[in-house]
């Protein structure tokens, strides 16, 4: 076993959801420019006296609704306060609630950033082993299964990135450490629009973990079952690679904002991305909710015969226009859109930040 020290540090808001939408009222309240989320077991019982049904509506009261102004002053009454508010005050508005553990300290699942690392691999792969775009095949929910076939192994048990461990990352150890409450919206060149709002760790906050190579599996007593001597130099050069494909895809990222409206920050972003120089132990990556189609998928290789590719959109119902867009012309840009952190600058919706890019780093323990 190679065991590696590994370090992220977020240069982006990140947001990698658990699954549940945190309702106001019911799991939050604001106050303020804050958000708070409630230890519901204490403020019932703080509150007892007062849950009581309304004899009108036969309802009782939601809990933020028991709260007075002296109760923010009480840290027994929140798991956790974050700095923002959502747009809508409404009761039962909705927050999509980052991944934590017990004690709420937010952390980095190993499997998010492995799922990165191995799709940087896959697009840098492609051109050694050189798969067909005809393995892609034609059930959604098994799309690209015979390219992963070819590029990393036959099934689970012959899968190359059986060799790579990542463990949960941790960072600070505090209930809703560092986390903010983000606006998001959907952006096109000319408007944005289907705005969500989400729980999102903040820029410059480091994680550290382990990512360990199973040299065992590079055997010679292994190889004749498992076929990984071939490709054992991409892990060798797992952070040359990942740094390659994510500055292949920051390159067409500058591109794309500098030619959007009111996306100045997140062109000058990408333009420090671009012009970072890193060590041979350091790498880019993007990770976790809005990294887009391109972060996640074959992306270029995908779309080296247009004609082909054209046709993967209809069969797949990739291209999922709103109600008022415009059809797909063939040729048109794919994606049409992409993810941002949103803000109101003189009345005017502005895109500040992209999600989810972090820089990672390994060492040998």
């Amino acid at each position: 076993m190679t065991v590696h020290k590994l370090s992220l540090k977020t240069l982006s808001p990140l947001h990698i959801g658990d699954g549940d939408e945190l309702k106001q009222d019911f799991d939050f309240v604001t106050h303020g420019n804050l958000t708070y989320r409630i230890n519901e077991d204490a403020l019932l019982m703080a509150k007892e006296s007062l849950l009581r049904r309304d004899e009108r509506t036969g309802r009782y009261p939601v809990p933020g609704k028991l709260l007075t102004e002296a109760d923010f002053d009480d840290v027994s009454l929140f798991r956790y306060v974050l700095r923002g508010t959502p747009r809508s005050a409404k009761t039962d508005a909705r927050v999509r609630s980052f991944i934590k553990d017990v004690y709420d300290h937010p952390y980095i699942p190993g499997s998010s950033l492995k799922g990165a690392l191995r799709t940087a691999l896959a697009w840098n792969g492609w051109k050694e082993i050189k798969p067909s775009l005809t393995d892609i095949g034609t059930r959604k929910a098994w799309a690209g299964q015979g390219i992963e076939h070819k590029l990393f192994g036959a099934n689970p048990n012959l899968d190359l990135m059986r060799a790579v461990h990542v463990s949960d990352l941790f960072g600070p150890q505090k209930a809703g450490g560092n986390l903010l409450l983000v606006n998001a919206q959907v952006l096109t060149k000319k408007s944005s629009g289907s705005p969500v709002e989400l729980e999102a760790i903040q820029g410059d906050v480091s994680f550290t973990g382990s990512l360990t190579i199973d040299d065992a599996l590079f055997s010679l007593l292994a190889e004749p079952v498992l076929h990984f001597a071939n490709r054992k130099h991409w892990l060798d050069e797992m952070m040359k690679r990942t740094q390659a494909h994510s500055l292949a895809r920051i390159r067409e990222l500058v591109e794309w904002f500098e030619r959007a409206d009111h996306t100045e920050a997140i062109a000058r972003f990408y333009r420090q991305l671009a012009a970072a120089s890193l060590p041979d132990n350091q790498a880019l990556v993007q990770i976790g909710w809005g990294a887009g189609w391109d972060a996640k998928t074959f992306w270029t290789h995908l779309q080296t015969d247009p004609l082909r590719f054209e046709r993967l959109i209809t069969d797949f119902r990739l291209h999922k226009a709103g109600r008022n867009s415009p059809p797909r012309k063939s040729g048109d840009a794919f994606p049409r859109s992409k993810r941002a952190v949103m803000m109101i600058k003189n009345g005017i919706p502005q895109a500040i930040a992209p999600f989810g890019w972090v820089l990672m780093e390994i060492s040998t323990e």
